[in-house]
């Protein structure tokens, strides 16, 4: 395949360094060189430097790419997206801005519920079509790399349709996803007041036929008091990892319900949200090297005020995740 060589960015931003997670002070660090160039082949940056450096070394043969007046940068990573979902919640932002909370929304049958109840009547088809549109924004705002997880299902054939989503249109987008089972996103009308009842079918049912199917990489928990408590994400996450799924947990999000010293104890690889976390939480994640996603956008969207406690997660050294 011919080599490609882009000349004349900018700032090319090469993020050279160790092969791990930036921290503190290292995070401002991106390596970035002035007037920058790089050579691609088969898909792969073989070399980078500046302009002169990449033009000399180029084969007379090469594609040129001019990226004057650009910044070339590597793609972003999404390590918290819900690509797959039927309908809006477009309803919801006139309540917000009436004053109501999430919580009271999510009482009168909006939030995860409302968009459930869409998701499950759409088809495999018609939910693939969204997806891919979804993605297609994705894509136009520079992320490559998007985790991407069920939890609209709520139900057996419901949540292994989204992961089939899932596996189907990663073969039909450049972005590469890697699938997370959230079928403990919140409790299904079906299960109302059987909370431990939901758990079962999620433990013995869904998890059995994701794992034997491989269709998800991670599970995922919305660990919060009114969904699933520290007790019950417990049972739940260790039955996850009995069948093989690396684990990534929602918690803290509307209150302080213990879910980042879960996350620490068992070893999660991320904890995301993290609006409520104390400072005895954020210990916690830096004993266990459990990364932080935090999430602004929606503190901001749900109306809330309360934002995660970023700086002191920096530093205590833990590789932040936006």
């Amino acid at each position: 395949m011919k080599t490609l060589a882009v000349l004349h960015a900018s700032q090319l931003v090469t993020l050279a360094g160790p092969a791990r997670p930036r921290v503190g002070g290292e995070m401002q660090d991106l390596q970035i060189i002035p007037d920058g160039g790089m050579l691609v082949r088969d898909g792969f940056v073989i070399s980078t430097g500046t302009t002169d450096e990449i033009a000399r070394s180029a084969p007379a043969d090469a594609e040129i790419c001019d990226a004057a007046g650009r910044v070339v940068l590597p793609g972003f990573v999404d390590a918290h997206a819900h690509p797959v979902f039927a309908g809006t919640r477009v309803d919801e932002f006139e309540m917000r801005a009436l004053g109501a909370s999430y919580e009271q929304i999510a009482a009168a049958g909006g939030g995860i519920r409302s968009t459930m109840l869409k998701t499950r009547a759409a088809s495999e088809a018609e939910l693939e079509a969204e997806t891919l549109r979804h993605l297609r924004g994705f894509l136009e705002c520079g992320t490559t790399t998007a985790e991407a997880k069920s939890g609209y299902g709520l139900s057996l054939d419901d949540e292994l349709k989204m992961l089939r989503v899932i596996r189907n249109v990663g073969s039909k987008t450049p972005i590469e996803l890697v699938p997370t089972f959230l079928g403990a996103h919140a409790v299904p009308p079906e299960f109302q007041g059987d909370i431990g009842g939901y758990a079962e079918l999620v433990m013995n049912d869904m998890m059995p036929r994701v794992a034997s199917e491989k269709l998800a990489l991670y599970c995922d928990i919305f660990c919060e008091r009114g969904y699933f408590d520290t007790e019950l994400s417990r049972r739940i996450l260790t039955g996850a990892k009995e069948h093989g799924f690396r684990l990534r947990m929602h918690v803290d999000q509307l209150t302080n319900s213990g879910g980042a010293a879960l996350a620490a104890e068992l070893g999660a690889a991320t904890a995301d949200h993290l609006e409520q976390t104390e400072a005895d939480g954020i210990a916690a994640l830096k004993c266990a090297n459990v990364q932080p996603v935090l999430l602004p956008g929606s503190v901001y969207a749900l109306g809330k005020t309360r934002y995660p406690r970023a700086r002191e997660m920096i530093d205590a050294g833990l590789a932040v995740v936006l």
